[in-house]
């Protein structure tokens, strides 16, 4: 093969590389923002004094959690973050820099791991973040937290779990627990609807066969989404979104802030305009003043249970 063909050949590689790489380009940013957080935050956690590791929340699952606490103080607002990864992937450790953000702006941040699939459906993780919310409830002044302000939040597949916690009383309930001692409930990005999911889905060609797998089936989407929950014991809600998310469609936050109004539970729901699925969540590790920061830490500060 003479070098005019082998640099002809090259040339063509490039511009191929070239393509790929602008059609992919959302995705390569997404990850090379992942490795970023990732990174940072490994090394955070390795040397935050005020980290209590690997806590085991209910000797039922075998799970543990991590609890991040403010250097100094005690009765802080208390943030239950349940992560995200479309109920099949991610542990808690990814999720570092939410601890790291939020432990600065004096809140204690509790993150819990969960049962993944393929080895648990939806009801065994739901239940597992009903045992660590127990768990918050009745040991985080331990850690510095006030059981009377905790509000338990989650992104995406999280705030799907952490809806069904926050709406439907028989999860805390199981737990010798109920959703009135939650002071809030934070859903980002959130699968609040099953059903209207997966019409989004087929509308892009997409068969969504982990969620369906996850749920059940089909003939059980309705009874796993939080949406079909929405009862007077409730907690105040706050609902965030991109515009441009194009994995979760901003309409199912619109539709689950509609039901939370006609049940009369104080709410409010937040529309990034120029965001999408995550990139408002990367905002928060990159920026110290990003919206989604200043958001979920004007609410949970400001979160009071009054059990008088």
């Amino acid at each position: 093969m003479n070098r005019r063909i082998i640099s002809s050949i090259g040339a063509l590689l490039l511009v191929l590389a070239g393509v790929w790489a602008f059609i992919n380009r959302g995705e390569i940013s997404f990850y090379w923002n992942l490795f970023q957080v990732d990174r940072a935050g490994k090394q955070f956690y390795a040397e935050y004094p005020h980290l209590a590791r690997d806590v085991q929340y209910s000797p039922r699952f075998g799970m543990g959690l991590d609890v991040y606490s403010p250097a100094q103080g005690e009765n802080h607002p208390v943030l239950i973050f349940i992560h995200g990864g479309g109920w099949d992937k991610y542990d808690r450790k990814l999720f570092t820099p939410v601890g790291q953000k939020f432990v600065e702006m004096g809140i204690v941040v509790v993150i819990p791991d969960y049962t993944l699939h393929p080895d648990a459906g939806y009801k065994q993780m739901t239940q597992e973040m009903a045992a660590a919310t127990a768990w918050t409830l009745e040991n985080i002044a331990q850690y510095g937290g006030d059981p009377s302000r905790v509000v338990i939040a989650g992104h995406s597949a999280g705030a799907h779990l952490a809806g069904l916690v926050a709406t439907d009383e028989v999860w805390l309930n199981f737990e010798g627990h109920t959703n009135q001692e939650l002071c809030g409930f934070i859903g980002l990005s959130g699968v609040y609807d099953i059903p209207a999911q997966m019409v989004f889905e087929r509308s892009t060609g997409g068969t969504a066969p982990v969620m369906t797998a996850v749920m059940g089936g089909e003939a059980n989407f309705a009874v796993a989404s939080p949406s079909s929950y929405l009862f007077p014991s409730t907690p105040q809600t706050l609902l965030v979104h991109g515009a441009l998310d194009d994995t979760v469609p901003l309409s199912i936050s619109e539709n689950f802030q509609r039901k939370l109004d006609a049940a009369g539970i104080p709410n409010r729901l937040v529309v990034y305009p120029d965001k999408g699925h995550n990139d408002y969540l990367f905002d928060g590790f990159f920026n110290a003043t990003a919206p989604i920061l200043i958001h979920i830490s004007d609410f949970a500060q400001g979160c009071f249970l009054d059990v008088g």
